[in-house]
């Protein structure tokens, strides 16, 4: 797996994330080319899964991080959102009802 097919699947919680995973840490992220863009639906995707349940809050909170921190994931178009979801310190604990009002706010 490159590291393109793994920072999609890691991102879209696909099935292979397991593996997407060791192939991420293993690479260092490459500033000068973008690998991935964070878009909309997918955005939306992970939020509307993760309260459905099917995705824990806390690795919410670290994919965030992982694409906050990647200079080879754009996520510009999503960056304020991204950014509440990865700083709990900051913009406080995450919970169903704060990715609710994200999700509304990303529809818009």
């Amino acid at each position: 797996m490159n590291t393109q097919k793994a920072l999609a699947e890691f991102i879209t919680f696909g099935e292979q994330r397991d593996e997407a995973i060791s192939v991420i840490v293993s690479s260092p992220a490459d500033s000068n080319k973008t690998h991935y863009t964070l878009s909309t639906e997918v955005l939306i995707d992970v939020l509307k899964r993760c309260l459905s349940n099917e995705i824990d809050l806390d690795d919410l909170e670290l994919w965030a991080n992982v694409i906050e921190s990647r200079d080879d994931i754009d996520c510009a178009e999503h960056e304020g959102f991204i950014y509440a979801l990865s700083n709990s310190e900051q913009m406080g604990e995450l919970n169903h009802q704060k990715i609710e009002q994200i999700v509304a706010l990303v529809k818009i």
